[in-house]
């Protein structure tokens, strides 16, 4: 089983790249159970979709 910080390892990663299984199951398992975990995965979530947003829009101003 994942501790804390493996698990916030594995959630950043999975914004650079896709998870094996392993990882993923592993992921699921410690977020089940860990509520600040989980906390951390929504917000690292909600980063990555804002920098994938901005980077789009100042791609977007760049080619003007």
């Amino acid at each position: 089983m994942l501790n804390c910080k493996e698990t916030t390892e594995l959630i950043s990663l999975s914004c650079e790249q896709k998870l094996n299984f392993k990882q993923q199951l592993q992921l699921k398992i410690h977020l089940m159970i860990c509520p600040r975990c989980r906390g951390f995965a929504r917000n690292a979530q909600k980063v990555d979709k804002l920098m994938k947003a901005f980077s789009s829009r100042t791609e977007s101003l760049t080619l003007e």
